[in-house]
């Protein structure tokens, strides 16, 4: 953006919300206003105002999994799994309402699990006038987003598998209608 314009950061975390400021400044970029706020009430207070939102939701990290280290997935959990699919869609719902009419909001997670991923995006479709996009992304250890029993647009969606190269992600994009 050549430091022309204006970007939110949300951090909810206090210490990552700092370590974000500081990067931020060391990068120059004097159009972010990092704040420190539950991103479920971020749509509230900024209704409709931005070109585009990135949700990189919080998630049970499946793609950060190493088989060789306990403690990469030791934490891991059915009950958090579940719940971190029923926060993210209060994310979806904020940075839904904080999106501009025609803007594009980008949701990704670094977990590998149809329940915070395409299950969400199937709840965001039914309850969000929202239209799924596209990723044109060229990489090798992609998939389609799993779409079986779920709306055939989830297959727009794309998941990355872990890799020497890359960990496990997963992204969708969406148009507000």
């Amino acid at each position: 953006m050549e430091n022309k314009g204006y970007i939110l950061a949300n951090e909810i975390d206090s210490i990552r919300c700092e370590r974000l400021r500081y990067n931020i400044e060391m990068q120059g970029a004097n159009i972010v206003e990092v704040i420190n706020k539950r991103g479920e009430k971020v749509g509230k207070e900024y209704k409709e105002e931005f070109d585009k939102v990135l949700l990189d939701a919080p998630c049970s990290g499946e793609g950060r999994f190493l088989g060789n280290s306990p403690k990469t997935y030791r934490n891991w959990s059915k009950k958090t799994v579940n719940e971190l699919a029923k926060l993210k869609k209060k994310l979806l719902k904020s940075a839904y309402e904080a999106l501009k009419p025609g803007g594009i909001l980008v949701y990704s997670t670094c977990t590998l699990n149809k329940k915070e991923n395409e299950e969400v995006l199937e709840w965001a479709l039914e309850n969000l006038e929202l239209k799924l996009l596209d990723i044109n992304l060229n990489l090798r250890e992609k998939l389609q987003g799993f779409n079986e029993g779920l709306n055939k647009e989830i297959s727009k969606s794309i998941r990355i598998l872990p890799s020497k190269n890359m960990e496990g992600f997963f992204i969708a994009k969406f148009k507000k209608k």
